[in-house]
């Protein structure tokens, strides 16, 4: 219960004092230190890559497009909103948070390293049909920083588990620094949210209350889609590769090609998916779900 606990205070403290914005440029690098942990706990190997994997790239599209397509006769913005929520790979911080649950990280991490370059492809070609877009989406643009996020960590991780075992095991001994900083993460993504919310955004309260609705919708119905299709071995772990979303891709997707109240999706949906891992790992916790 301390974990979930702990994550719960951070995202209230972020929320009531969002001051947390100010950091955002930590997030990176924080980031790749908990990576870094993670891949240095994990043996790759082949047998990593499973069908289940293709099973999950197929999904990360088709729901993204049904929701597009149920939703866009009543509202084509709230339409466009769960496309991008929906089309975002797996999070870089998910084999982060499958620790705290004691689920499958192997297969997560999978999905982060095949998810994320296979977005990064078809978004230049898909999104074109959906609005006119007039300016080039260059595949490379959202590919180079989730290479360099998640692939100096890999890299790193690697040539330390080939070069000494002793040196492994003992940077492993420091691996709780993890959640710290998953906490830290925590509170600066909630203070930015926030933040936006209350002085970047210019949009009706109806507006606002909209966009949080459908973005918990949605969000809730990637972690469940995931879960019940289990893919892989572990329930947790399918959710979260289905549901814990790479939030600063579809921030930079609404920003630069299609409207501002769109980005509003993502700033909640850092709130929403925070919410619900804290939960998750309270049930995992307490022995209440299968991990």
């Amino acid at each position: 219960m301390k974990q979930s606990l702990l994550i719960l205070v951070s995202i209230t403290v972020g929320t009531l004092l969002p001051y947390g914005h100010q950091f955002v440029y930590l997030i990176k690098y924080t980031l790749m230190t908990m990576l870094f942990f993670a891949f240095l706990n994990i043996r790759f190997q082949p047998s990593m890559l499973r069908k289940a994997h293709l099973y999950l790239l197929a999904v990360n599209v088709i729901i993204p497009l049904v929701l597009y397509v149920i939703i866009k006769p009543f509202d084509h913005t709230m339409a466009l909103l769960a496309f991008v929520l929906g089309i975002c790979p797996t999070a870089a911080a998910a084999p982060v948070v499958g620790q705290f649950m004691r689920t499958d990280i192997t297969f997560i991490t999978t999905s982060v390293l095949l998810t994320n370059p296979f977005v990064a492809v078809i978004i230049p070609l898909i999104l074109p049909s959906l609005l006119p877009v007039t300016t080039e989406i260059s595949t490379m643009d959202v590919l180079l920083p989730v290479l360099m996020v998640v692939g100096i960590p890999l890299v790193l991780s690697f040539l330390i588990k080939n070069v000494s075992s002793a040196a492994t095991d003992y940077l492993l001994r420091f691996k709780m620094i993890s959640f710290y900083l998953f906490l830290l993460n925590v509170w600066i993504g909630s203070g930015k949210a926030t933040h936006f919310i209350l002085h970047e955004n210019t949009h009706a309260i109806e507006v606002i209350l909209s966009t949080a609705a459908v973005t918990a919708a949605i969000c809730l119905i990637q972690f469940q889609t995931g879960m019940r299709l289990h893919l892989g071995n572990a329930p947790l772990a399918s959710g979260l590769a289905l549901g814990r979303k790479n939030t600063m891709f579809g921030l930079w997707l609404a920003l630069t090609f299609i409207e501002p109240v769109v980005a509003m999706g993502p700033i909640f949906y850092i709130l929403f998916q925070n919410l619900f891992n804290t939960y998750q790992i309270y049930l995992v916790e307490k022995k209440l779900v299968k991990t």
